[in-house]
């Protein structure tokens, strides 16, 4: 668990020994029959990430992560570095992508466009350390930061055009916020206190706000329930979850609840043809029916492994955990059906899924490909 702090000196003490009040022994992976095989295609080091949480992402059909100062792009099949390009700045939120073109954004605020050679286009200072995965949309790129502001800049010279902020909150939840496309390029943003919106592309102005979830406890770390992950967008609705709240979905034109399950989310959700997934803070991955929201299954062997957010592969559903381990589960019933390794460290963000593909980024800033077997 990440957490920016915006209040008192003494509430950072607070919070770093509530934390650590609440730390389990993790489980041991279980023995299993394997079913299916995740080879190791390639891995290449990134750099040092500096503690920022950072996701891997397809570009013009390259493969391009970050280090805390340099962004790599590479050729997903072969792992041959097509370039790396360092950053000025230590970065902190990313990688984005539009195209061919990447955007990462920086510590002290400044957010970097490059293009498709690996050259700087531009850079913009939006005032404070960016946060989460930039997106691109229409002619704008979209970044949040830490207070969970969303500056929109122009795609092309990186000129400000507008911003939105939600009310501020004493705690928030650093994690990797993303943000989704929905009708007519509006955006889909989850923010701190459990509230979502959908912005027009154009103005920043709201089409409609709902609460995914209401925060409540005894005191701000309790009360701590952002929205965490990207929006997903499954045909005419849009999922999400928040910590220490609920997973749901709403009709992703009026914002409309069509269901709510009460989790506390880690991660983005994943999905298939039928079902969404889940990972919840103490390790357990949930199955939901895709329509109704309905508990189809649960896996209660992660826990306290520090799980990632699900995606889905097939026939399967995987997580990367604390010591860089990626399991593969049966999307049908959750039983385990395969297990890969990367360097020992974290997996902190979904696995990457592009075709028969999964690529992942460990804390220590390895970028690993796996195919399946």
């Amino acid at each position: 668990m990440r957490l920016f702090i915006t209040g008192s000196v003494i509430l950072s003490v607070l919070l770093t020994t509530a934390c650590a009040t609440q730390r389990r022994e993790p489980l041991d992976l279980p023995k299993f029959e394997q079913r299916v095989s995740l080879q190791k295609i390639w891995n290449k080091s990134l750099g040092d990430p500096r503690g920022a949480i950072l996701s891997p992402i397809v570009a013009g059909g390259r493969v391009c992560g970050a280090s805390a100062k340099s962004i790599s792009c590479f050729n997903g099949e072969t792992g041959r570095e097509l370039f790396e390009t360092k950053i000025n700045e230590q970065i902190s939120g990313g990688v984005g992508a539009g195209g061919e073109e990447v955007f990462v954004g920086g510590e002290d605020g400044v957010v970097t466009l490059v293009d498709a050679s690996g050259s700087v286009k531009w850079e913009s200072n939006v005032s404070n350390s960016v946060t989460g995965i930039p997106l691109a949309v229409g002619g704008l790129v979209i970044v949040r930061d830490v207070q969970g502001r969303l500056i929109a800049l122009d795609r092309e010279t990186g000129i400000l055009k507008w911003d939105f902020q939600v009310p501020s909150q004493s705690l928030i939840l650093r994690s990797n916020p993303g943000l989704a496309v929905g009708l007519d390029e509006s955006i889909l943003a989850g923010f701190h206190g459990g509230i979502a919106m959908n912005l027009e592309n154009a103005t920043g102005e709201e089409r409609w706000g709902v609460n995914v979830s209401i925060p409540s406890g005894d005191n701000d770390l309790e009360r701590i329930s952002d929205v965490v992950g990207t929006p997903i967008v499954l045909e005419q609705a849009v999922c999400m979850a928040t910590f220490q709240g609920r997973a749901a979905c709403f009709d992703v034109e009026t914002g409309r609840q069509n269901w709510s399950i009460k989790v506390s989310a880690v991660g983005s959700l994943g999905f298939d043809n039928d079902k969404v997934f889940v990972s919840d803070s103490i390790g357990h991955i949930l199955a939901l029916d895709r329509k109704t929201g309905a508990l189809l299954w649960r896996n209660e062997s992660f826990q306290y492994r520090n799980i990632s957010g699900p995606s889905s592969l097939g026939p399967w559903v995987m997580v990367g955990d604390l010591e860089g381990v990626i399991s593969l589960l049966d999307s049908t019933d959750g039983s385990f059906a395969g297990r890969a390794k990367t360097d020992g460290s974290p997996i902190l963000t979904n696995p990457l899924v592009i075709g028969d593909k999964v690529f992942v980024q460990t804390s220590e800033g390895n970028l690993y490909a796996f195919g399946l077997e």
